[in-house]
C-alpha cells in the first residue's frame, strides 16, 4: 500500500534575484498574496448562488459566465490596483505568447469597482474586478499590483480558459491494487482528437486530473493506448500511476454569524472589540467511513446578522485551530481552499504545552469553511482515506500545435464521484 500520495508537482516558478531577500517582493506563479493585509482573494464564476462561490476558476474562450476576481484590503483608504495577466504553459511556467496575442486591448486594467466595509471592527476596503475576454485558450495568471507599479505585487491568482476542441470521457472506479482498493480511487481518461492534428500524439498533448482544485492533488497522466487512425487516445493505467487517495469528507466550520456559536465552535466573543472564535478541538478521524455533506474544500462567505452584501458587511474573526495529538517531531498543517491548500508557516501547527494540542490561528471573513490536517510524511494519518468519499475531479487538456508558442487548454470535463446531492 502506498504511505503518501505520489502527484505531478508542478515546477515552483519565482524570479530570484540579488534583492529577493532584502524583503523585495517576488512573483511566484501560484495562488499567493503579497502583503499580509490583502486577505479573502476568490476567483469564481459571475452569479450569487452558494454554487458559484466554490466553482473552480475556469471559463469557455467563447461564451459561458465570466469570471469575477475579489479581495480585501485591511485598511481604512483605498488604493490605487492595477491587474495584468500573463499566458501560461500547462506547468505554470510562462509561454512564449506576447499580451496582444491572448488579448484584445492593452495589458493593464484599473481595479475601479470597490466597496467600503460597513462598520466592521476591522476596516477593510473589499475590491472586485470581471476578467476581461481573451482570444488564446490555455492557463492564466492574473497579477494585481499597485500604482502601476509592475513590482509593487499584491496579489497572484492562477485561473483556466478553455475551448472543446477534444472529446473528453473520465470515469473514476476503484484503485487497480489490491492493497488501495479500500482507500484509493483510479481514474481512467479517454480522450478523441478528431478536429486536431498532431505529428505526435505523445509529446503534443498533456493530461492532467486535479481533485477537489486542490493544487496538491494532481497527475499528470501517461497514454496507454493510441490510434492515430482514430485519432483516439486512451489514459488507463492499470498500475498506481492513475490512483488518487480518495481522502475523507471535510471538516468544516460556520463563522456565519457573532452572536452565537456557530457549527464546530466552541467559543466567540470579543477581545479588545475585535471578534474571536475558538474552534472544537479536532482528534484523528475514525477508521470508518462516515458520509457527511460539505463544500470539498472550499469556502464561502455568509453573514446571518446583516441581511446586507456580505461582502461588505462581515466581520473579520480570529480563529483559532486546535488539533489534539502526540507531540512529534513531524510536522502538521491545516489545509484549505481559504489558505489555497498551501503549506505555509501560517498553516503549521504549533505545539502549545499549556493545553497540549497543536494549534494555529488565521484570521477569517465570516463564512462557513472546509478543512482538513495533514502531516508532511503521512497525507492520511489524521483524515484517513476511503475509496466512497465523494470528491470531483477536473480533467484538462492541453495541446501544443507545431511551431505554437505555448500549450492550449483543448479540453475540460469534470467528474463529480459519488455525488449525493
Amino acid at each position: 500500500m502506498k504511505s503518501a500520495f505520489i502527484l505531478f508537482l508542478w515546477p515552483l516558478v519565482i524570479h530570484l534575484n540579488a534583492n529577493a531577500f532584502q524583503g523585495k517582493k517576488v512573483l511566484d506563479y501560484r495562488d499567493q498574496a503579497y502583503e499580509s493585509n490583502i486577505k479573502t482573494i476568490q476567483l469564481i464564476p459571475e452569479g450569487n448562488s452558494i454554487q458559484n462561490r466554490i466553482s473552480p476558476a475556469i471559463k469557455k474562450l467563447s461564451d459561458g459566465p465570466g469570471l469575477i476576481l475579489e479581495f480585501d484590503d485591511l485598511n481604512n483608504d483605498a488604493d490605487y490596483f492595477f491587474v495584468r495577466f500573463i499566458h501560461c504553459n500547462a506547468d505554470w511556467t510562462p509561454s512564449d505568447l506576447r499580451a496582444n496575442m491572448y488579448l484584445n486591448t492593452v495589458n493593464e486594467f484599473e481595479i475601479e469597482d470597490f466597496e467600503f466595509s460597513q462598520e466592521s471592527k476591522i476596516p477593510y476596503v473589499h475590491y472586485k474586478f470581471r476578467l476581461p475576454d481573451f482570444k488564446v485558450p490555455g492557463n492564466y495568471l492574473a497579477i494585481v499590483y499597485r500604482d502601476r507599479k509592475k513590482d509593487d505585487l499584491i496579489l497572484s491568482k492562477q485561473f483556466m480558459v478553455y475551448e472543446n476542441q477534444v472529446g473528453v470521457g473520465a470515469t473514476i472506479g476503484m484503485s487497480s491494487s489490491v492493497g488501495d482498493r479500500q482507500s484509493h480511487q483510479r481514474v481512467e481518461v479517454t480522450m478523441n482528437y478528431g478536429n486536431l492534428n498532431s505529428l505526435d500524439p505523445r509529446m503534443d498533448f498533456k493530461v492532467i486530473v486535479r481533485q477537489n482544485q486542490r493544487s496538491d492533488r494532481q497527475l499528470m497522466l501517461s497514454p496507454t493506448f493510441i490510434n492515430e487512425n482514430d485519432k483516439v487516445i486512451r489514459y488507463q493505467n492499470l498500475g498506481e500511476q492513475n490512483d488518487f487517495p480518495g481522502g475523507n469528507e471535510f471538516r468544516y466550520f460556520d463563522l456565519s454569524t457573532i452572536n452565537f456559536k456557530g457549527r464546530n465552535v466552541v467559543d466567540a466573543g470579543f477581545i479588545d472589540n475585535r471578534p474571536y472564535a475558538k474552534l472544537a478541538t479536532d482528534e484523528k478521524r475514525s477508521d470508518s467511513y462516515f458520509h457527511t455533506l460539505d463544500l470539498n474544500g472550499q469556502f464561502y462567505i455568509r453573514d446571518l446578522e446583516s441581511g446586507g452584501v456580505a461582502a461588505t458587511t462581515s466581520e473579520y474573526i480570529q480563529t483559532t485551530f486546535s488539533l489534539k495529538t502526540e507531540q512529534s517531531e513531524d510536522e502538521y498543517y491545516v489545509l484549505g481552499g481559504f489558505n489555497h491548500w498551501q503549506k505555509t508557516p501560517q498553516s503549521k501547527l504549533k505545539w502549545n504545552p499549556l493545553s497540549e494540542v497543536y494549534e494555529t490561528e488565521y484570521l477569517l471573513k465570516q463564512g462557513w469553511y472546509d478543512y482538513a490536517y495533514t502531516a508532511e510524511h503521512d497525507l492520511n494519518v489524521f483524515e484517513r482515506s476511503f475509496f466512497q468519499t465523494e470528491n470531483t475531479y477536473e480533467v484538462f487538456i492541453y495541446f501544443r500545435p507545431v511551431g505554437a508558442r505555448g500549450d492550449q487548454l483543448v479540453g475540460y470535463g469534470r467528474v463529480d464521484y459519488n455525488n449525493r446531492r
